[in-house]
């Protein structure tokens, strides 16, 4: 089936649906956040997202709003998750480890942007932030990957763009907010951060190792973390009106079956473009909506900062926002 198909068809399914199809202007409407839980899963397009084997994705979908024409910025992983809390992708296209990290060779190549963050914004507001990764063997570990092996690495530091930046990893109390997957639990149940990225680890973000239980299906075990990760959020006492779950990927491939298919696309005038992606906006009150808007990870930045009433940085300055998919006050 062709792309176009497989997007009418989706479009047929999820009719009864309030459509926004927003204009290339900034929103006005501007969402205010008391919690944000950003879930990143890896390396799937929009149509492999919403038509493999990924029945609580297709829900989200169904049920929430869904932004229909957003893209990764960049390929390799790493420059998307940069952008995602920097607001910049600092020309990176490679997934070198930080050259803050443990244990790194004198000569391997390394990045260390210097550059505020969406950590650094949120401190200054008496606002709070947590990394969450799976794999992460303890609290504010800087390690490139764990375990090390030749079947692969179930926490990649590539992932973790707070490890990245000198002004975190350099302070032991900041550094501390960079938690295993595990913590997210008990956080959740007490106090959890204002601001939370969450990424499972690559057996269950969709990335895949050769350590993983079934390769053939990385999909469906993406589909099914992701689910608890959403569960439990919605299931704590804090969610409310005033919460949000960004759900996206960091980047996207070309859709199987669609052989020959261009890898580099992107919008927003980013020419180079890392395709593609599904991103989905749950809330408590949102119901089904649709953007059609041109939407990147500069987006979801810019939708993050404007409901925590800070300003944009570098290139969310002047990106479109999800505001139509998020922050719907409950009646």
């Amino acid at each position: 089936m062709s792309t176009s198909g497989r997007l009418t068809r989706f479009g047929v399914a999820l009719c009864g649906l309030l459509i926004v199809a927003t204009a290339g202007a900034k929103n006005d409407s501007r969402p205010a956040f008391d919690h944000v839980f950003v879930v990143v899963l890896e390396n799937r397009s929009f149509d492999d997202a919403l038509f493999g084997p990924t029945p609580f994705i297709r829900e989200l979908a169904r049920t929430q709003g869904l932004a229909t024409w957003y893209f990764g910025v960049a390929h390799p992983s790493l420059p998307n998750y940069l952008a995602m809390i920097a607001g910049d992708d600092f020309d990176i296209r490679d997934n070198a480890p930080s050259c803050l990290a443990s244990g790194l060779a004198k000569d391997a190549p390394c990045h260390a942007p210097v550059h505020e963050t969406l950590a650094d914004q949120l401190e200054a507001r008496g606002l709070t932030w947590a990394f969450y990764g799976g794999g992460l063997p303890e609290p504010g570990s800087l390690v490139v990957e764990a375990p090390h092996g030749p079947a692969g690495a179930l926490y990649a530091q590539k992932h973790n763009p707070f490890a990245y930046f000198r002004q975190i990893v350099g302070n032991s109390a900041r550094r501390a907010r960079i938690k295993p997957l595990d913590a997210l639990a008990p956080d959740l149940t007490t106090a959890p951060p204002n601001f939370a990225l969450i990424v499972p680890d690559q057996c269950e973000d969709g990335h895949g190792l050769a350590a993983c239980p079934d390769q053939t299906d990385l999909a469906g075990r993406s589909d099914a973390a992701l689910r608890r990760i959403v569960t439990m959020i919605r299931g704590a006492k804090h969610w409310s009106d005033r919460s949000a779950i960004f759900v996206t990927f960091d980047e996207g491939l070309p859709p199987q079956g669609l052989a020959g298919a261009p890898r580099h696309m992107g919008c927003c005038s980013d020419a180079s473009g890392g395709h593609h992606i599904a991103t989905i906006v749950v809330s408590k009150c949102g119901g089904p909506r649709r953007s059609a808007a041109e939407l990147d990870h500069y987006s979801l930045l810019a939708t993050i900062e404007d409901g925590f009433g800070l300003p944009r940085l570098g290139k969310a300055a002047s990106a479109v926002t999800m505001a139509d998919l998020a922050g719907r006050e409950c009646p």
